[in-house]
């Protein structure tokens, strides 16, 4: 987006590939054979604080320090923050900024909250604005991603929304929503589902809280369409999701409440995301199967997972909305959390779940805690592991992929798979006791 919004207001911007190193650059217009301007984007969405004035001055040195190893001078050097500086890092930029300048001769530039938001704001911007940004799309000319002139965008046309409280509108990315005492920056459009009857809709939506303590989040929302018997009983469950989740309190790879808000006709749960990589971007899965020790890893993490599923059932509930992005790895250790509450405490419904990882009896609506569960871990494990979703008909054994697999866990997820759930053998407990067997002897095979 950066270089982009460059290209846009500077022209002829290029995006730097760090191959060995990217000279401290990130973006540039100029030439590497004689005078460049060098822009830098640190992604703080939190704020610039003491611990990341190292990484900033490290940029600032690494980009003079090539630029004279390799013959051409810095005219510029742009920071990007995407947040505003406090007035102690506003008075350390102030000052490191004039004593830099004046040690180098490069001018430097900061692209704060403001200044990137005036640059967006610009008409030459306008098809960045579109591309990345719902909330800066202009009224009327809906079909052209250019301006045709520089009157063509008002300034006025060109700001976020406001902060809305009307539950029933769409959620797009980029769009400032107020729930309950909290305003909340979304990141992508909603995912969204509306009941059979039509009578309640749902979505989703990954946020950051803007104001008072920030905090990246879980938003979802059950919003009264009708007030009918069958909305009035799904509120009730999404409260009672809220409670049990107060109640576990974030324990064992569970996601914490962070607020449960009842307005008019919405109900939303707000729950704290985990940081770090999701599975998709850990593991995948992929077209290719893995390697010994990645599956090994695999199963670590989906051991972690059957752990925390076992504390769902042991309220009576059951997630039963598992896939590569409902599971993230957290921390220096990498473990295994759930991103939210899934369907738990949730009525099952027809085709509810995450495509690709239903068990059979969901496409019906069916299903009870444990062998839903079940199915979803380990067509989540066997997927990841050999590249392919399981077949409903006959799946092939993960040594067909994977040689060094152990024959006793191949057999226990082909019996996890069978479409008949009175069938599966195990609950979540016992099954991460077997993935973590089958983790030590995969990391073992061979080193002895």
């Amino acid at each position: 987006m950066i270089a982009l919004l460059v290209e846009a207001v500077r022209g002829d911007a290029r995006l730097v590939f760090a191959n060995g190193g990217d000279w401290g650059i990130d973006a540039l217009v100029g030439d590497l054979n004689g005078q460049v301007m060098i822009w830098q984007a640190k992604y703080f969405p939190h704020g610039v604080t003491n611990r990341h004035r190292g990484q900033i001055e490290g940029s600032f040195a690494s980009a003079v320090r090539n630029a004279s190893q390799h013959g051409y001078r810095v005219q510029e050097w742009v920071l990007c923050v995407p947040s505003s500086l406090d007035p102690q890092m506003t008075q350390w930029w102030d000052s490191w900024r004039q004593t830099q300048a004046r040690l180098t001769g490069v001018r430097l530039v900061l692209w704060d909250e403001t200044g990137l938001r005036s640059q967006l704001m610009r008409p030459a911007a306008r098809y960045v604005r579109r591309a990345y940004y719902h909330p800066y799309q202009d009224a009327g000319d809906q079909d052209s991603d250019h301006p045709k002139s520089s009157e063509s965008v008002t300034v006025p046309s060109a700001l976020p929304r406001q902060p809305s409280d009307h539950a029933g509108t769409p959620w797009g990315g980029g769009d400032e929503r107020r729930i309950g005492a909290h305003r909340y920056l979304l990141y992508a459009d909603s995912v969204e589902q509306v009941s059979l009857d039509h009578s309640w809709s749902w979505r989703e939506a990954t946020a950051d809280r803007v104001q008072h303590d920030p905090l990246r989040v879980r938003l979802r929302q059950l919003h009264l369409v009708r007030d009918t018997s069958t909305a009035q009983r799904r509120r009730d469950e999404v409260r009672a999701q809220g409670h049990l989740l107060r109640k576990l309190g974030g324990t064992g790879g569970l996601p914490s409440l962070d607020d449960l808000t009842e307005e008019a006709a919405a109900t939303t749960l707000v729950t704290v995301l985990p940081t770090g990589p999701s599975w998709r971007q850990a593991f995948g899965p992929t077209d290719t199967p893995l390697a010994r020790f990645a599956a090994a890893g695999v199963l670590g993490a989906a051991a972690e997972v059957c752990a925390t599923l076992a504390l769902l059932h042991g309220e009576g509930a059951s997630h039963r909305a598992l896939g590569p992005d409902s599971i993230v790895l957290t921390g220096r250790t990498r473990r295994a959390a759930l991103v939210d509450g899934g369907l738990a405490a949730l009525t099952p419904q027809p085709g509810e779940g995450v495509p690709g990882y239903r068990a059979p009896e969901q496409h019906r609506g069916g299903g009870s805690a444990t062998p839903v569960d079940v199915y979803q871990v380990a067509a989540l494990v066997y997927h990841t592991t050999t590249g392919h979703p399981p077949s409903p008909y006959a799946t092939p054994p993960i040594r067909a992929s994977l040689s060094e697999w152990p024959e006793h866990l191949d057999d226990l997820l082909l019996r996890c798979l069978d479409p008949d759930p009175s069938r599966r053998p195990v609950g979540p407990r016992a099954l991460a006791v077997a993935f973590r067997e089958g983790r030590r002897q995969l990391s073992q095979r061979g080193t002895r």
